[in-house]
């Protein structure tokens, strides 16, 4: 049962992660910034929690500066028609550029920043990890009811493939698209936050990779939104199995390290192998 909690608490930034990337994908745009979104909240987070000394201000100020900054971004990729693929990795490298500058200049820190090291957030308590993987749980389920059970929901679904029809019906394709980099900021934050709080500290790269791992969660689930709890799940035992065997000598802390990512590596490899078998067999039986 311990291992169960362990997972799910482990997962939660992942969740958050992959329902964001889900988001983008339904709009038609991978959701290639998210590594640098969650690493930019994660830091931004903590910066305005010293600041006001209050997490939930933390929090909200860090949604706020994310929002504002993704929307920028997205203006500008659909004003341009540039290609939302390197204006999502312009974004990584702003928030890489930006997270270390901010940090040496604004906190006199360079590395990691613990809570522990400012008298405006030393009263404040950590969180219970169970917390966020419920809120995750739960946004899981009311995102899933947003897409089926509302109008805008339905019209972000279709936005990426049924541009022309959203169109015809006097919806604009491209305000979607904005507005899906926008959901794909606030649950940015959100991991950001998770992480952070499971720390008590940033660290750079804190995000490690659960940006581009969403998107194989993505492609995992079908697109499901509540089937990317599971997917996240598998992605989370990798990454606790990883955490488990450091403690063997006898294999390559390498390979141990490797372990999540070579998981992520097999979900897009899988099923397309899958696929691929099923539909020749599925021609042989049928010349059969």
């Amino acid at each position: 049962m311990n291992v169960i909690i362990s997972i799910v608490q482990i997962s939660t930034p992942l969740i958050f992660a992959s329902l964001g990337a889900l988001s983008t994908e339904y709009a038609g745009v991978l959701a290639v910034f998210m590594e640098g979104a969650i690493s930019l909240s994660a830091f931004l987070f903590v910066l305005f929690t010293v600041f006001f000394g209050n997490y939930w201000l933390g929090f909200l100020c860090s949604l706020l500066a994310i929002l504002l900054l993704l929307f920028a971004f997205a203006f500008f990729t659909e004003k341009k028609q540039a290609n939302p693929f390197l204006t999502g990795l312009s974004f990584n490298l702003f928030a890489a550029g930006i997270t270390t500058q901010a940090s040496a200049r604004g906190l006199g820190v360079n590395g990691v920043i613990a809570f522990s090291q400012f008298d405006s957030s030393k009263h404040i308590p950590l969180l219970n990890n169970s917390v966020p993987a419920a809120i995750a749980l739960v946004f899981a389920l009311l995102f899933y009811l947003f897409l089926r059970c509302t109008k805008v929901g339905l019209n972000l679904r279709f936005s990426g493939e049924g541009g022309k029809v959203l169109e015809a019906r006097g919806a604009a394709p491209s305000a979607y698209k904005i507005g899906s980099w926008l959901i794909a900021g606030f649950f940015a934050a959100c991991a950001g936050a998770s992480l952070v709080l499971k720390l008590g500290a940033f660290t750079p790269n804190i995000s490690s990779g659960r940006g581009w791992t969403a998107l194989a969660v993505v492609f995992l689930s079908y697109k499901h939104p509540l089937l990317c709890v599971p997917a996240a799940l598998l992605f989370s035992a990798a990454e606790y199995s990883a955490n488990i065997l450091q403690t063997l000598k006898f294999i390559s802390p390498s390979m141990i390290l490797a372990l999540p990512y070579l998981a992520a590596l097999t979900a897009f490899i899988l099923p397309a192998i899958i696929k691929k078998d099923f539909v020749g067999f599925s021609r042989i039986r049928n010349k059969a």
